[in-house]
């Protein structure tokens, strides 16, 4: 078999290798190579025209008889390794399991196996067959099926078409009659349960070779809730909406509606619309959190057409709904942020809900942003992409408002659900009252009191975990700093140890002071787990449920935890901004916000914008039924924009104050960021590339360079961090020059595109 030169790209941080390959092998087939002693994967890229002078290794085996994932997909990739400064494998990481591979041993229609043409080197004609695969118009619907019985799934009995022996039993003859009545494959469990036979029948067909047994990957990937489906009238508004979304042709629209003013009924038909004409859906939602509820709604409405991704599922869920993909056997996708590189053909419609989540953009690398993948992909696919969102993000409004996007909006909650009461505590006038510090104001206690006394929920949000922030000497004034980080150790009560929340460092906490000896240590600030401890001595009846990420890191307590508060097994919600988004809970009457202004002190151009979608979603919590709904934000800085205009729901208020402020200082929307991290074993090390790089950046005109500068949180398991920002007002020719200075993927410096996180 003749071999070329190819240039092969792995999954790690490192430039394409060059290895002998097949000739004729196409873009984003997937081969085995070795690498220092190891077997991983690569992507192929194609013929390396100038290889290196050196003897070349070849390939282990190629994985994919074709490109598995669809061209349109690829495209999208491209796209993005270009734009993000990734690779294709980087990004195929994300589409695809590794334990998803084809079947060699497939039969094809005509009577050859995929083996015969990939030993006599025809991949041409492989590529013809991935072409008709990807179209439609050839089925192979045991591709990626696997042939040995371990793991999950299903199992399929299929004939092989060999010749029968010249004595069979009665009970294989039972077995082969129903495989051929039923065309010549059925589950095993519905074969053994028609023939009443045992598996010792099976296994000895499948011995005399008439009989293969494949293991099928479908799965429901998570127990659902069952929920009937409820039809909902849909009112004006919202049919004025329906109407204006063209479902043949590609459009950004923006849904921008109060809380609960019924943006995910338009998504459900838009989605049904679209998938009586045969094509698929793609759904995005920012957190996991929100998708047990969804999915039981979503199988309500489109029983046995829905499949899910997200880090929580285990590997063999995962690789299950994308078989199902791959197979075109699902028609609704829906999952967190790497569900916008979900190996869907012939999508039809692309919804991302709660389009403004900070989640959408992947703090790793490749640090891509969903929500604009999203956008990229529709165009691609020729299809409407609809952002929903009731505090859209300000770079989508102001895409929105200047004609970019469509814009349609929605005014009305539901009949008999209104939009929540919403009350302003100032704890500097609580302390003033009380001399000293207030964690609950009075009015907040008494409206808990009330609510518990009727038998309805109440919520408390305080957006930081732990029992107390930091641990300090009153003697010396030191704290309990990480020895690995630059931030001080959070004290966690039930577990009795300091916590840093950056590397996972844990220490027992001391009797004395590490600094001077001295016997005065004590704990500064409050986390959840400290609220939840106050909570149970005020109201020691109640049945309390707090949800942060302490609480939740085992698999299925989440969902679980949600449903219990949404089927009113709890008085009080306690959590994080996990709790603020998305979730409906019929008998949630009372949301109380402590320290509502705590996002405000950080370092960021974003805060304020943060803060107000956080305190607006929150409020939209309450009374979301029938009941009335109240909440109570308690704050220092009652007179900041961001808390005046979450009180009165006000979201295009907040816009007119705050975009000025962002077109002054050059941010987004009205300018495009990269941030450039390195990191060293000192402040020097880490600084001089990005030293280096500025050099090269001051060549540009046109663009303002920040930097290089210590990150937020300078070191992060002993590692040292440096930061350089530069900002364009013109995308396209940030774009070139971003291309002309090309780093290294080895490099020390990484490239951070449209950040979100200015810290490590």
């Amino acid at each position: 078999m003749s071999t070329v030169p190819t240039r092969i790209e792995l999954p790690r941080p490192i430039a394409p290798l060059t290895y002998l390959a097949p000739i004729g092998l196409a873009k984003g087939i997937r081969v085995l190579i070795k690498v220092r002693g190891g077997q991983t994967w690569g992507a192929v890229l194609g013929i390396d025209e100038n290889p290196p002078e050196v003897k070349l290794k070849p390939i282990e085996s190629v994985l994919d008889p074709f490109p598995l994932l669809p061209p349109g997909l690829l495209s999208l990739l491209d796209f993005a390794a270009t734009y993000y400064g990734c690779g294709l494998a980087h990004l195929m990481a994300l589409c695809i399991p590794n334990a998803v591979q084809a079947d060699w041993g497939l039969v094809l229609p005509d009577g050859r196996r995929l083996s015969d043409l990939r030993d006599s080197g025809d991949w041409m004609a492989l590529s013809e067959i991935g072409d008709s695969w990807h179209r439609g118009k050839i089925d192979l619907p045991t591709l990626l099926h696997r042939r040995n019985l371990r793991g999950a799934g299903l199992t399929e009995v299929r004939l092989t078409g060999a010749q029968h022996p010249l004595k069979i039993t009665q009970t294989q003859a039972k077995v082969l009659n129903s495989l051929k009545s039923s065309g010549g494959v059925k589950l095993e469990s519905d074969l053994l349960r028609e023939t009443t036979v045992s598996n010792s029948v099976l296994a000895g067909l499948e011995r005399h070779g008439l009989i293969e047994r494949t293991k099928r990957v479908d799965l429901l990937s998570q127990k659902r809730e069952d929920l009937l489906h409820r039809q909902v009238t849909l009112n004006e508004e919202q049919c004025k909406v329906m109407s204006s979304v063209d479902l043949c042709h590609f459009g950004t629209h923006m849904l921008f509606g109060v809380t609960g003013s019924g943006k995910t009924e338009i998504y459900l038909e838009l989605a049904e619309r679209v998938m009586t004409t045969g094509k698929r859906v793609l759904w995005l939602v920012p957190e996991i959190g929100l998708t047990p509820r969804l999915l039981a709604r979503l199988e309500a409405r489109f029983p046995g057409k829905v499949a899910v991704g997200h880090a929580g599922l285990n590997t063999t869920e995962k690789q299950a709904d994308v078989v199902r993909l791959l197979m075109n056997s699902a028609q609704l996708f829906v999952g967190v942020r790497s569900a916008v590189l979900a190996p869907l053909r012939d999508i039809g419609l692309i919804v991302v809900d709660e389009e403004q989540e900070s989640s959408y953009k992947s703090d790793e690398h490749p640090r891509i942003n969903a929500r604009d993948m999203a956008i990229k992909r529709a165009q691609i696919e020729d299809c409407p992409v609809v952002l929903g969102s009731a505090t859209p993000s300000l770079e989508s409004w102001y895409a929105a408002t200047t004609g970019r996007y469509k814009l349609h909006r929605l005014t009305q909650r539901p009949a008999g659900s209104n939009l929540p009461m919403v009350q302003v505590v100032d704890l500097r006038e609580c302390y003033r009252q009380a001399r000293k510090r207030v964690l609950f104001s009075p009015i907040l206690l008494h409206s808990m009191e009330d609510v518990l006394a009727r038998g309805e929920q109440s919520m408390i949000l305080l957006n930081r975990r732990g029992f107390e922030n930091f641990w300090f000497c009153m003697a010396c004034g030191r704290t309990l700093d990480c020895p690995n980080c630059d931030i001080s150790l959070t004290y966690h009560k039930g577990a009795w140890r300091l916590r840093c929340h950056l590397c996972g460092h844990e220490s027992v906490p001391p009797e004395i002071c590490p600094n001077c000896s001295a016997q005065h240590l004590r704990g500064a600030g409050e986390g959840t787990e400290q609220v939840e401890d106050l909570l149970q001595n005020y109201f020691p009846g109640a049945k309390i449920l707090r949800l942060d990420r302490d609480t939740t890191s085992r698999r299925g307590t989440l969902e679980a935890a949600l449903l219990a508060a949404e089927h009113g097994e709890v008085d009080i919600l306690v959590g994080t901004q996990m709790l603020a988004k998305g979730h409906t809970f019929p008998k949630l009457t009372l949301v109380g916000v402590l320290n509502a202004d705590l996002g405000l002190r950080i370092s960021d151009f974003r805060s304020a914008e943060r803060t107000f979608h956080l305190l607006t979603q929150v409020a939209g919590r309450a009374g979301r039924v029938e009941k009335p709904g109240r909440v109570i934000l308690q704050t220092y800085c009652p007179e900041h924009p961001a808390i005046v205009h979450a009180v009165a729901q006000n979201f295009e208020g907040f816009t007119e104050s705050e975009l000025p402020y962002r077109k002054a200082f050059s941010y987004p929307p009205f300018a495009s960021l990269v941030l450039f991290r390195s990191e060293g074993d000192d402040v020097v090390s880490a600084r001089k590339p990005l030293e280096e790089l500025r050099h090269r950046l001051g060549e540009f005109p046109g663009i303002k360079i920040l930097g290089p500068l210590s990150a937020p949180i300078s070191r992060v398991k002993n590692r040292y961090w440096q930061q350089l920002i530069i900002k364009s007002q013109n995308r396209a020719e940030l774009s070139r020059i971003l291309q002309e200075i090309s780093l290294e993927r080895a490099s020390l410096v990484q490239m951070d595109r449209d950040p979100m996180n200015f810290g490590v």
